[in-house]
């Protein structure tokens, strides 16, 4: 992680690696599909103000990789911090969102059902695994400080 001027992008980026690495540990169905899709793709993501350059290399050792985002790079994810724990937690769908209009992902249609499933997988380890559970509560109580 380098370079990143804001709290929010800081706090973006660290909660993202830990996500990876809880995802990593475990080692399921998840890590597989994280690994196929991610590695050796790249995505500018906007949460809110925060936005980070995620690069992802490497096969079961994926490396991340994570950096302020170019000014004039399109966002290939843009949500609100609001709108991605609402899915969290279960008071909405990714689905809904995407249709909606209030998550933008710049993927192909192939894409978009890989990222819905590994979603719906991340949700679901969450039922199981505490440090999930935790983390999603973390964000949920820090994003908005």
């Amino acid at each position: 992680m380098t370079d990143l001027p804001s709290s929010r992008a800081e706090l973006l980026s660290s909660m993202l690696l830990e996500l990876i690495e809880i995802l990593r540990d475990r080692q399921g169905n998840t890590w597989l599909a994280i690994v196929a899709i991610a590695s050796g793709n790249s995505a500018t993501i906007a949460i809110d103000e925060a936005r980070i350059h995620v690069q992802a290399e490497g096969e079961q050792e994926l490396q991340i990789t994570i950096s302020t985002a170019e000014t004039d790079a399109p966002n290939d994810f843009e949500s609100t911090g609001l709108v991605l724990r609402n899915i969290m937690f279960g008071r909405s769908t990714l689905e809904k969102a995407v249709a909606s209009g209030k998550i933008f992902i710049r993927a192909s249609f192939g894409e978009l059902l890989k990222i819905r499933s590994i979603v719906t997988s991340v949700l679901l380890d969450t039922e199981v695994d505490p440090r999930l559970l935790s983390l999603w509560k973390r964000f949920e109580q820090e994003w908005e400080k």
